[in-house]
């Protein structure tokens, strides 16, 4: 496993999928935005590998009927693992991520688009998002964003699941559904810190999309990542997770697109800010 991780790492990939066949696994790398498949494992070694990961993961290496989450760790690389039963077996997808923390004024991102990011995200209340498609960078951004926050001495606490890269200085709390630790109860207790800003890693379901929108609701600062193309898909993303376009039009107060664009000095981040001129 620990091969092709750093395979994964020298194509520049951000994700390694395999899906389970009749003889093989079929194995797919995912390189800015496009998978390319990269070949195939028999199923004898797939099963090695699928329960390494667990392992690795700290998941339950007996459970195959359930989907399950982890992280593991290989030369330095924090790996988020997936696991999702389907009718050949179990599919797993590594989610690579490095654990060098990338400063807002390096992601490439055009002074003109950073000033306002920040500008906005100071001075207004709701929900500020960072959307774009799988392998975008939204998570590095949001990470780059939290720390330029934090240098400006603001309070931040961040809800995730899982944790995927430790910040100093930001209170970061995960999600645990085994304990019952889940998002309602995890922004209880953040807004009872005193927070200036509430991060939650991804909009992913009902239940993030609804406590993101309670944090705002309370007059809180919220940043968030949510998977979609551009700003009419992030409003009906959050339509499809039941929120509500009057509770949008209250909360949502900035969408940041973004793409990643290979240049010669390496890769820099396309964005475009959509902001409610209204809210706040």
């Amino acid at each position: 496993m620990e091969e092709i991780i750093t395979e994964g790492m020298e194509m520049d990939a951000s994700d390694i999928h395999f899906i389970p066949g009749e003889r093989c696994a079929r194995m797919l790398m995912r390189k800015k935005g496009e998978l390319e498949c990269y070949g195939d494992l028999e199923n004898h070694h797939y099963q090695i590998l699928l329960q390494k990961a667990k392992a690795m993961a700290q998941m339950n290496i007996s459970e195959k009927r359930m989907p399950q989450d982890g992280i593991l760790k290989v030369n330095g690389l924090s790996i988020r693992v997936s696991t999702l039963r389907s009718l050949k077996g179990e599919s797993l997808v590594l989610r690579l991520f490095t654990r060098e923390l990338i400063a807002l004024e390096k992601l490439g991102l055009r002074p003109e688009i950073s000033e306002s990011l920040i500008s906005h995200v100071r001075s207004q209340m709701g929900i500020h998002l960072i959307s774009g498609e799988t392998g975008m960078g939204k998570s590095t951004t949001m990470y780059a964003l939290m720390m330029k926050l934090r240098d400006l001495n603001q309070k931040i606490i961040s809800i995730e699941d899982p944790v995927e890269r430790e910040v100093d200085g930001i209170i970061q709390s995960q999600i645990n559904g085994v304990s019952g630790f889940d998002y309602e109860k995890a922004i209880f207790a953040a807004l009872r810190q005193d927070p200036d800003y509430i991060c939650i890693g991804e909009i992913r379901n009902k239940e993030t999309a609804s406590a993101l929108i309670r944090a705002a609701l309370t007059g809180h600062k919220v940043i968030s990542t949510i998977h979609a193309k551009r700003y009419d898909s992030v409003r009906q993303r959050m339509t499809d997770f039941g929120i509500s376009r009057e509770y949008m039009d209250l909360t949502l107060s900035l969408v940041m697109n973004q793409r990643l664009r290979n240049t010669e000095g390496g890769k820099v981040v396309d964005a475009t800010l959509d902001i409610s001129e209204d809210f706040g």
